[in-house]
């Protein structure tokens, strides 16, 4: 089974309807997807909702809840006449094994189609070369396979990594912490006999923000990573931007009004300079705010015990980045920003990053500006959702057992 085949990202608008089968499974994703973003929801709502008779929505919705993806809530009166019984998703016992290639370690985990975090586990890398990694990565999938209950459903495996990854899903071009160019996909993720699916990191995130987190049903957005590299994915009428050869979203080396600390491509100007994560500590321990080997999440434990230099440090970079996000909302437009990342969970974070995005974008009057629910555990959620996406698009493929009429 090749990955193309299982591409986790819709490209373009949907297929055309041309045959029932293609009839059957729209209707199963339509009443899925609308219970996932904007659910519980009952039979009436989800007809008026997604413009099919009740007649139609009964049959799927029964067949759903029949195969344990709907369940139904505690009815709940509106007007005089009979209670309507809301749906709502079920399904907690179907998981993706999720696997994110972080700059320093690996995470692997099991999330379900309800997007909850099930387990996470950490792996330090023993080498940087593909081959010492993916030895890491069969290990530690093992491992957390052997965990799955005999209840529960593996659906397969989902995968991310924070640099870029061509349109097929199939390679990864570059990414700077490990050294990677042009790295196949196979060499890395074990075949477990199950659809595998990868994709750039950010992509995945602002997926789950809209699946799951604080753009839930949201088709325009912007999502802004900062970690061990910078990111950004734009979300435009439900369908995530890639680019002609996976390459969109970049940040790293856009230009900022900071000058003097040089970036690994010789400019002084750049982003990640400024906002990456192992920016933030190199500067924090050139100050002596932070010992040698410290790490961004002792900044921010100082930072919210109240140490003024490093509130001072982490608010100035905050808004900083929020200068660089004007640019890039005036030019895209976004009904709404999405920041997340670690350094965002610190204290007056978001406040900082708002000053710099107001005080610079003309979007910045109209555009909402939100941190990302997920905090430390986004890699593993947005890995995860980069299948999740492809199972509640076409929950057919997924669940051979189900034929929905």
């Amino acid at each position: 089974m090749s990955l193309t085949e299982h591409s986790g990202f819709r490209v373009g608008g949907p297929r055309p309807l041309t045959t029932s089968d293609d009839l059957r499974r729209s209707n199963a994703a339509s009443v899925l997807r609308a219970i996932l973003v904007g659910g519980p929801l009952a039979r009436a709502e989800l007809a008026e909702r997604l413009g099919m008779t009740r007649a139609t929505v009964t049959r799927v919705a029964g067949q759903l809840v029949e195969a344990g993806l709907l369940r139904e809530g505690k009815p709940r009166r509106s007007s005089p006449g009979r209670p309507l019984v809301p749906l709502e998703l079920a399904g907690s016992e179907r998981l993706a094994l999720s696997v994110h290639i972080g700059a320093i370690e690996l995470r692997i985990g099991l999330v379900n189609i309800r997007g909850e975090v099930l387990l996470e586990n950490r792996y330090p890398y023993s080498g940087r070369e593909p081959s010492q990694v993916a030895e890491v990565i069969s290990r530690g999938v093992d491992e957390v396979a052997s965990l799955v209950p005999a209840t529960a459903t593996l659906l397969g495996i989902s995968a991310s990594v924070g640099g870029w990854v061509d349109i097929s899903g199939e390679l990864v071009v570059q990414y700077e912490p490990l050294g990677w160019k042009d790295v196949p996909l196979g060499s890395i993720l074990p075949e477990i006999g199950l659809p595998r699916y990868f994709d750039q990191l950010v992509r995945g995130l602002a997926l789950a923000e809209s699946m799951y987190g604080v753009a839930r049903g949201a088709t325009d957005f912007l999502e802004l990573w900062s970690g061990a590299v910078l990111g950004a994915s734009l979300m435009e009428d439900g369908a995530v931007r890639r680019g002609p050869r996976g390459g969109a979203g970049g940040i790293d080396h856009f230009p900022t009004r900071f000058s003097g600390i040089i970036c690994s491509c010789g400019r002084d100007d750049c982003l990640f300079s400024v906002a990456s994560d192992g920016a933030l500590t190199e500067a924090a321990i050139s100050a002596g705010i932070l010992r040698a080997g410290g790490s961004l999440r002792t900044l921010i434990n100082i930072a919210a015990d109240g140490d003024e230099q490093a509130i001072a440090l982490l608010h100035e970079r905050a808004t900083a980045a929020g200068e660089a996000a004007a640019v890039m909302a005036d030019l895209l437009g976004p009904g709404l920003l999405v920041i997340a990342g670690l350094v965002t969970t610190s204290p007056g974070y978001q406040e900082a990053f708002e000053r710099g995005f107001r005080e610079r974008a003309g979007q910045g009057t109209i555009t909402p500006v939100v941190t990302s629910m997920f905090g430390d555990l986004a890699p593993t959620v947005a890995s995860a959702a980069i299948l999740l996406d492809a199972y509640f698009h076409n929950p057919l493929a997924f669940e051979k057992s189900l034929t929905v009429d």
